[in-house]
């Protein structure tokens, strides 16, 4: 079973690696843009199956097994996507600090033609955080590609006082959740590869 991996995220590559799940690594580009007000699990779940489809139509193999996602935070139903830059990271991050908020991931999948996507949804509590720690912080730049402005895997966890729900969601690929759906409507279990 072949498996092409339609995203560009250094976390998710190294996910599947542990996990010992063999892929080929799918470079295009798929159309990220949005033009109308989205909840985040429907954004998520588009922008997941934008990217499945345009991998799909480019590779033109029904033998593969393509899979995606993406991620968003969104606090207070306010969506916070990837920072523009410093200052945009700075807000997030004040925003966010000593409140609840929420990450979203949608994964789609597909084989032999046939698209399935969810999402997966994970609340996380935010200690009370300082301008000094967010400039230290910055400073990282760990924050300019990450959904939120923070890894939650990186030294942006020290932000994190309590999270409810699946941690690997917060990184960016809920694999439980992956592997559920695949299984459930391929009978392909990522898991047990050979």
């Amino acid at each position: 079973m072949k498996i092409l991996l339609a995203s560009k995220s250094p976390r998710r590559r190294k996910m599947l690696k542990e996990l010992g799940i063999k892929y080929t690594l799918w470079n295009g580009e798929a159309d990220e843009t949005v033009t109308k007000e989205y909840k985040p699990h429907s954004l998520v779940k588009l922008l997941a199956k934008r990217k499945a489809m345009a991998a799909y139509k480019d590779v033109k193999r029904n033998d593969s097994l393509i899979i995606s996602a993406d991620t968003v935070v969104a606090l207070n139903g306010k969506i916070l996507g990837k920072p523009k830059d410093d200052d945009d990271a700075r807000n997030m991050l004040r925003s966010m600090s000593g409140t609840h908020h929420s990450v979203y991931s949608g994964v789609a999948a597909i084989y032999n033609g046939r698209l399935v996507s969810d999402y997966q949804k994970t609340d996380i509590k935010f200690r009370d955080i300082d301008d000094k720690e967010i400039e230290r912080y910055l400073k990282t730049g760990e924050h300019k590609d990450k959904a939120g402005s923070y890894g939650i895997q990186e030294k942006g966890g020290y932000f994190v006082e309590k999270v409810n729900g699946d941690i690997n969601n917060v990184v960016g690929l809920p694999v439980l959740k992956l592997r559920n759906m695949i299984l459930k409507e391929f009978d392909i279990d990522i898991f047990n590869l050979d």
